[in-house]
C-alpha cells in the first residue's frame, strides 16, 4: 500500500467514522475499526485500504467503490479464544457420546447372550463410516444409512421377541447408538477445522487439540459406564471407537481441504461456524469496490435476511485466504473463478461454461485459454490478454471489452449487444469458426489472409451486426401486410428504406435485417413490426401461404423467391426523398436498383444477363497467375452455369445474377472492407441458392469449383 492516511494506526469507533464521513472525509487508511458497526449505512466512495477491520458488521452496508487494499479482516483475539472453548466443548461432548456408545457397544460383544447385538451394532458403524467416506455428506451417502438404519431397527425389533425386555431395550439403544457415533466421529474432528479456519491454531494443532478433548470425553464416558458394572471391556470399547473416530475424521478433514462435491456440504458448514464473530459484508452493496492484496480469513459474504450481498466487479486481485472465507451463493464458490480473479492468470487455462458475470478482469492474462460458454455478462475486461483465446458462444452482454488484445481470437457464435464495449480493442484479425471446414477455412476476418484489421477496424465490423434487427417472415411475405408493417416502422421509429441490409432467403421463409438507430430499442421494433403484420395479414393470405406450404420444394422455394421481390418492390415505392431511389444494404449493393431490376413478377431474364455481362465487361483485364485467377474469368463461368442450369427456375437465376453484380461491384476495389464483406454476402447467398440442388447441378459445381478462387481474391 502506498502511502499513509491521516487515521493511519489510530483507534476510530462507528460514530466517528460516520461523523467524518458525513463532514466529507473519504481517506481512511491504516484506522484501527475493530468491531465498529456500519450496519445500514452509507460509505461509498471511502478508502479503508490497510485499514485493521477485524470483527467489524458491515451488514447491508453501501460500499460502492470502496477500496480495502491490504485490508486485515477476519477475527478479533477474543472471537479467538471464544471459539476455542466453543470447539473444545463439541468436542469434549462428542467425545463421551463416543465413549458411552463404545463401552455399550463392547458390553454387548463380551456379554455372550448379547454378542449378537454386538456384532450387529458394530456393523452397523462400519457401515456408516463406509458410506461417508465413499460417498460423502451427500443424499446418496444419507440414503444409504438410512436402508442400514431401517436393517438395524428391523433386527432390534425381531430379537426383542426373543429376549426380556430390558434387554431388547438395550440391543435397540446399541444400534441407535452406533448409528450417533458413526455421524459423531465423522463431524467431530470438521468442527475442529472449522476452528483451524477461524484462526485459532494450524490445521494439524486444531485437530490435535479436538482430538485431545474428544478422547478425555471418551474416557470418561466409559469410565461412567464401567462404574455401573461393564467392567474394562468397556474402556477398552471407548477408546477403540474414540480412535477409530480420530482416523476417520483426519481422512474427512483432509478430503475437506482438498475440496470437492462431496464433503462441500460439510465444508460450507464449518467455514460459516469460522466467520462466527469475524469481519461481515452480509448483505452489503460492494459494486466496483477492491480488496486488492487484503486478508479476508474468517470473513462473511454471504446474503443476510434483508439483502442480497452485490459483488459487482470487485478486485480480488492477490487476496489472501479467500478460500477460507464465507462465501454464500456467489460464483467464488468456484474454484477455477476464485483462482482466476485473485491471480488474473489463466493462460492456456480452461473455463468453459465458468460463471464470470460481473467480474472484474482487468488486464487479466487469458492467452489461448478456452473460454467457450463462459458467462462474461456485464464483466470488466478493460486492457485484457485474449490472444488466441477461444470465445466460442461466450455470453457478453454488457461486457467491458475497451482497449482489450483479441487477435487470433475465436468469436464463434459469441453473443454481443449494443451494450457491449469495443471501443481501443486491438486486434490484427479474428477467427468465426473455431473448426476447419473441410477447406482448412476457420473465417479468418479479415478473409485476406495478407489484410489485418485497422485501428477501429474491429468495432465497425461488430457494431455493425450489434446495431441491427433480424426480422424473420414465416411461409412467404403478404405485399400489403409488409407495406403496413414497414410504414409502422417508419412512423414510430425512424426507420427508412435504406436502413434494409439484406433480404435473405431460408427456404419457405425470408429474413430482413434492418439497422436501427442508437435510440431504438430493438425489441420494441421487433414488437412494432410483428404486430402490424399479423394484424394486417389478410385471412385469405394466410390461407394461400398453408397451402403453398403443402407444394412441392420447388414451388416454395419460387414461393420465397417472389417474397423477396415483393419487400423490394414495396420498399423501391416508399416516398422518402426519391420514389426511385434503388434500396441500399448497408454494404453498398443494391436491392431494388436498375442494375438488376428484381421486382414483380414481369423482369426479362435476357435483359438481365446482358446488363450482368457488361458489368463483367468493364472489370479491368488483367493476367491470370497460378496464384490470383483472373475475376472477369471466374464470374463468366459463374454467370455461365447459372443461366446454362436446368433446376435453376428463372426467379432464382435472376436472384443469382444479382449477387454477381454484386461481386462485380466488389471487385472493383477487393481490398476495402465493405467490399470484401459484400463479396462475402454474395457468395454466402449464391451457396445458399444452390444447397438444395442435385450434385448434377451446373451451379452446384461452379460453386464448390469458382467461389474458393473467387473467395480468395478478397
Amino acid at each position: 500500500m502506498e502511502g499513509k492516511g491521516k487515521y493511519d494506526g489510530q483507534r476510530l469507533r462507528a460514530r466517528d467514522v460516520l461523523r467524518l464521513y458525513e463532514a466529507g472525509e473519504r481517506d481512511f487508511r491504516g484506522a484501527n475499526l475493530r468491531g465498529c458497526n456500519f450496519r445500514d449505512k452509507n460509505l461509498s466512495g471511502a478508502d479503508f485500504s490497510g485499514a485493521d477491520i477485524r470483527s467489524t458488521r458491515f451488514v447491508n452496508t453501501n460500499l460502492n467503490e470502496v477500496k480495502f487494499c491490504h485490508a486485515k479482516a477476519g477475527l478479533q483475539r477474543r472471537w479467538v479464544l471464544g471459539q476455542i472453548a466453543f470447539f473444545g466443548a463439541i468436542s469434549i461432548l462428542i467425545g463421551l457420546l463416543q465413549g458411552l456408545m463404545g463401552a455399550l457397544i463392547a458390553a454387548l460383544l463380551t456379554d455372550p447372550e448379547l454378542r449378537t447385538a454386538g456384532i450387529a451394532s458394530l456393523i452397523v458403524v462400519v457401515i456408516i463410516f463406509f458410506a461417508i467416506a465413499r460417498q460423502g455428506f451427500t443424499l446418496k451417502a444419507l440414503g444409504s444409512v438410512a436402508v442400514t438404519v431401517a436393517g438395524a431397527g428391523a433386527f432390534a425389533g425381531a430379537f426383542a421377541g426373543a429376549v426380556a425386555g430390558a434387554v431388547a431395550g438395550a440391543v435397540a439403544g446399541a444400534v441407535a447408538g452406533a448409528v450417533a457415533v458413526a455421524f459423531a466421529g465423522a463431524v467431530a474432528f470438521a468442527v475442529a477445522f472449522a476452528g483451524a479456519g477461524a484462526g485459532a491454531v494450524a490445521v494439524a494443532g486444531a485437530v490435535t487439540v479436538a482430538g485431545a478433548f474428544a478422547v478425555a470425553g471418551a474416557v470418561a464416558g466409559a469410565v461412567a459406564v464401567a462404574g455401573a458394572g461393564a467392567g474394562a471391556g468397556a474402556v477398552a470399547g471407548a477408546g477403540a471407537v474414540a480412535g477409530a473416530s480420530l482416523i476417520f475424521s483426519l481422512y474427512i478433514n483432509r478430503r475437506m481441504r482438498k475440496g470437492g462435491p462431496k464433503f462441500e456440504n460439510l465444508l460450507i458448514i464449518s467455514l460459516a461456524a469460522s466467520a462466527l464473530g469475524g469481519t461481515s459484508f452480509s448483505g452489503a452493496d460492494l459494486t466496483e469496490a477492491s480488496f486488492a492484496s487484503a486478508s479476508l480469513k474468517s470473513t462473511n459474504f454471504a446474503n443476510s435476511r434483508k439483502c442480497t450481498t452485490t459483488l459487482a466487479r470487485v478486485c480480488w486481485k492477490d487476496v489472501k485466504k479467500l478460500n477460507r472465507a464465507r462465501l454464500g451463493t456467489s460464483n467464488l464458490q468456484d474454484p477455477r473463478v476464485r483462482f482466476l480473479l485473485t491471480t488474473l492468470d489463466g493462460k492456456d487455462l480452461d473455463f468453459s461454461h465458468a460463471n464470470l458475470q460481473d467480474a472484474h478482469l482487468a488486464e487479466v492474462q487469458l492467452q489461448r485459454a478456452i473460454l467457450k460458454g463462459t458467462n462474461f455478462n456485464r464483466a470488466t475486461l478493460r486492457a485484457a490478454q485474449l490472444n488466441d483465446a477461444i470465445l466460442s458462444e461466450a455470453q457478453c452482454i454488457g461486457t467491458n471489452f475497451t482497449a482489450a488484445h483479441l487477435s487470433g481470437a475465436c468469436l464463434e457464435a459469441w453473443n454481443i449487444d449494443e451494450t457491449t464495449t469495443l471501443t481501443d480493442v486491438d486486434c490484427d484479425f479474428v477467427f468465426l469458426k473455431e473448426r476447419q471446414d473441410r477447406f482448412g477455412n476457420r473465417e479468418r476476418l479479415p478473409h485476406n489472409p495478407d489484410k489485418l484489421f485497422q485501428p477501429g477496424d474491429f468495432e465497425k465490423y461488430f457494431r455493425e451486426v450489434m446495431d441491427e434487427v433480424k426480422l424473420l417472415i414465416r411461409g412467404g411475405v403478404d405485399p400489403q401486410a409488409f407495406k403496413s408493417a414497414f410504414q409502422a416502422l417508419m412512423q414510430t421509429h425512424d426507420i427508412k428504406p435504406t436502413d434494409v441490409r439484406g433480404i435473405e432467403r431460408k427456404d419457405t421463409d425470408v429474413l430482413i435485417r434492418i439497422a436501427v438507430p442508437s435510440t431504438q430499442p430493438k425489441a420494441e421494433v421487433a414488437r412494432t413490426f410483428e404486430t402490424t403484420y399479423d394484424r394486417a395479414l389478410p385471412e385469405s393470405t394466410a390461407q394461400a401461404l398453408l397451402e403453398a406450404e403443402r407444394q412441392n420444394k420447388q414451388e416454395i422455394i419460387q414461393l420465397a423467391n417472389k417474397s423477396i421481390d415483393s419487400i423490394s418492390s414495396v420498399l423501391s415505392n416508399f416516398t422518402i426523398t426519391n420514389m426511385n431511389n434503388p434500396i441500399n444494404t448497408g454494404d453498398g449493393s443494391v436491392y431494388a436498383g436498375r442494375d438488376a431490376n428484381l421486382t414483380g413478377n414481369t423482369f426479362n431474364l435476357g435483359e438481365i444477363s446482358g446488363q450482368v455481362t457488361n458489368q463483367i465487361g468493364q472489370l479491368p483485364d488483367t493476367e491470370p497467375t497460378e496464384d490470383k485467377p483472373n475475376l472477369k474469368d471466374l464470374l463468366s463461368q459463374l454467370k455461365a452455369a447459372i443461366l446454362d442450369d436446368s433446376e435453376l427456375g428463372d426467379d432464382e437465376k435472376a436472384e443469382a445474377l444479382g449477387e454477381i453484380t454484386k461481386l462485380v461491384k466488389a471487385g472493383s476495389n477487393p481490398k476495402e472492407g465493405a467490399m470484401q464483406r459484400m463479396a462475402k454476402r454474395a457468395t454466402d447467398t449464391l451457396k445458399a441458392i444452390a444447397e438444395p440442388l442435385s450434385s448434377a447441378s451446373k451451379l452446384a459445381t461452379a460453386c464448390k469449383t469458382v467461389l474458393p478462387m473467387l473467395i480468395s481474391l478478397f
